[in-house]
């Protein structure tokens, strides 16, 4: 798998409004897709998707929680537009 199909994901999970904890996204990625990732390449593509930016991360009672930035918005977008995914 490109490393750009699962930024998108993950990307497409999230909305302004919508905050979920890791292992929410770790089973929303397996319920909407046939391929399989690990726990471990979950929570790394969301620290690495936090550090460049494309998410906001919250730590609350030891759990972080993410949410889509703007810049994460914007990179949804473009991914959309050179990937031609029909999920706009």
């Amino acid at each position: 798998m490109d490393y750009n199909q699962l930024k998108l994901k993950v990307l497409e999970l999230f909305n302004q409004s919508v905050e979920y904890e890791s292992s929410q996204v770790l089973a929303l990625v397996v319920s909407k897709n046939e391929e399989r990732h690990s726990d471990k390449a979950i929570e790394m593509a969301l620290l690495r998707y936090w550090r460049q930016g494309l998410l906001r991360r919250e730590r609350r009672d030891g759990r972080f929680y993410y949410s889509l930035s703007e810049r994460g918005e914007a990179r949804r977008t473009w991914l959309r537009s050179i990937m031609g995914s029909s999920e706009a």
